[in-house]
């Protein structure tokens, strides 16, 4: 989608073509994407604190007071749900 607004874009401004360095790099991101969400839950890292009862991405504000490294899996296994402030990965 986010391809073909581009290419719209360079169309109606008439520069023709597209840069074949825009083509690659949004290829790029879409497979960088992919391959985090296809990651095994058993080596994703997520942190917790000593009395939350949340799982967070690495610099979230949360994680002041305590920083607790664990997988996401084993996160999940204890009962910690994810932060809505950071948005870590989750289990499908």
């Amino acid at each position: 989608m986010k391809r073909l607004i581009v290419v719209l874009l360079f169309v109606v401004a008439g520069l023709g073509a597209v840069p074949q360095s825009l083509v690659h790099v949004h290829d790029h991101l879409s497979l960088t994407a992919g391959a985090e969400a296809q990651q095994d839950p058993a080596t994703i890292t997520v942190y917790v604190t000593r009395t939350g009862k949340l799982y967070h991405q690495d610099g979230c504000r949360y994680l002041r007071q305590s920083k607790i490294a664990t997988t996401l899996r084993e996160a999940v296994n204890r009962g910690f749900g994810p932060c809505s402030v950071c948005k870590p990965p989750t289990l499908k």
